[in-house]
């Protein structure tokens, strides 16, 4: 089963830029002045979007203030000293 979708066909403008389609952009939450990794195939080019530490946090866990995330650093160092 094939997970892929078609968000529709971009095209390169004078100044060599494309622009995302607007389905892609709100299934991926994208937004102006996000970074994203271009990585190159043999035969496609693949955007991935850059996660910022903020969008890392909770991904194991679940969300943590950064408080919490200091807190829980400093415990697990004191372990080792």
């Amino acid at each position: 089963m094939n997970s892929e979708i078609d968000a529709g066909t971009v095209t390169i403008t004078s100044k060599n830029m494309v622009v995302i389609p607007k389905r892609a952009r709100e299934k991926f939450k994208l937004h102006e002045g996000q970074k994203l990794k271009v990585m190159v195939g043999s035969e496609e080019i693949t955007f991935t979007p850059v996660l910022t530490i903020e969008q890392l946090i909770g991904i194991l866990k679940g969300p943590q203030s950064s408080k919490e995330l200091i807190a829980e650093s400093r415990k697990n160092i004191s372990r080792f000293d």
